[in-house]
């Protein structure tokens, strides 16, 4: 029925179906999501540790592989300090979990992060978050966000650039050239003049095309998507075919983050974070190009209201949903885990599971 391969293209015969129908937009916002409760805080899946350790204040931002017996997920941690040299006092690092059932999940690698801060003075040393991770050739590669401490002009909102690292196994990481940034922010008054973050990547006509979050600040539009190529997954330009550099459009709301995008040879599909209700929450849309959006779930959130004492119940100024993980196909349903938010330390965010009904 589907077929998963390691360039990062999702075979899946209800998308071709969907897009096959004449009114195949409006058909796509009929795919629909319900949660799956999982065994800890809130019915999440995976909640934070326990006072003092790395992943204490929240987790979130899951990136998952499933080989049909383990699912893999890197996630990001937090913790917070005192120390002002690091943004909003908090210390972000990566780690990895592991489960059977995608529901109970244990954190690998003695529960310690599988990628740390860099050495003072490096492009990570102040933290690292938004990972995605991908399978390709034997190898597994990592992008994500480096922060090095610093601030945009103007502003208390952190500088994070898109940095490499690889491994054999999924728990020892290599650094590209000691975290040194793979893609860059933008020049003043683009999409990303402060931030690059939060991709999704997929491998095409043997060449990585990157969906990703920018923040240009809030005189600039703020929170919008954006699009860039690479040969290899280490050199990247910004644009995609008709797309030069510029904020994809068709999409819900004013500002957009935490793309993940489904491709099935013809057609694409995203999940991404739209500023709804004073929170962030996740919508669909789909395209003919990957550049140019539109249908999907509209207005709407894919998720329904939240049941009381869930952990993805938020509320104004917290995520109802974020950062949605790529879409793992298992039997006849879709899985994507995601990050939430009720605001009750210390389990202020925490993972979640939600899967498409039958197909």
């Amino acid at each position: 029925m589907f077929l998963l391969r390691t360039t990062g293209i999702v075979k899946f015969a209800l998308l071709t179906a969907l897009f096959n129908n004449s009114s195949s937009a409006e058909d796509l916002g009929s795919l629909t999501f319900e949660r799956v409760p999982g065994p800890t805080h809130g019915n999440s899946c995976l909640e934070p540790g326990p006072s003092g350790s790395w992943y204490s204040q929240y987790v979130s931002a899951p990136t998952v592989l499933y080989d049909g017996e383990t699912y893999r997920m890197w996630f990001v941690g937090s913790q917070t300090t005192e120390d002002n040299s690091f943004p909003y006092k908090t210390i972000e690092r990566i780690g990895l979990a592991t489960s059977r059932d995608g529901l109970h999940w244990q954190v690998a690698a003695a529960g310690k992060p599988v990628l740390d801060l860099g050495p003072p003075g490096s492009p990570d040393a102040k933290g690292l978050c938004h990972p995605y991770v991908m399978h390709v050739d034997g190898k597994y590669m990592m992008w994500y966000a480096a922060i090095d401490g610093s601030t945009g002009p103007n502003t208390h909102v952190r500088i994070e650039r898109v940095a490499l690292a690889t491994s054999d196994d999924g728990i020892h990481w290599e650094k590209y050239r000691g975290a040194e940034p793979v893609m860059d922010i933008g020049l003043p008054g683009s999409l990303d003049a402060i931030q690059a973050d939060g991709m999704s990547i997929l491998r095409i006509d043997d060449q990585f095309v990157m969906w990703y979050a920018g923040y240009a600040g809030v005189d600039h539009g703020a929170h919008r998507l954006g699009i860039a190529t690479s040969p290899d997954g280490m050199h990247w330009t910004k644009g995609y075919r008709s797309n030069r550099g510029q904020p994809l459009a068709g999409l819900a709301g004013k500002q957009q983050l935490g793309p993940s995008v489904y491709f099935d040879g013809e057609n694409y599909l995203m999940l991404y974070n739209t500023h709804w209700q004073g929170g962030w929450a996740t919508f669909l849309a789909t395209s003919r190009d990957g550049v140019h959006w539109g249908g999907g779930s509209g207005d709407q959130r894919i998720l329904p209201e939240s049941p009381a004492g869930n952990f993805d119940t938020a509320g104004r100024g917290r995520n109802y949903s974020g950062s949605p993980s790529r879409l793992i196909p298992v039997g006849d349903r879709f899985r994507v885990w995601y990050g939430a938010e009720d605001g009750s330390p210390p389990h202020s965010v925490c993972i979640g599971l939600m899967e498409t009904e039958e197909f």
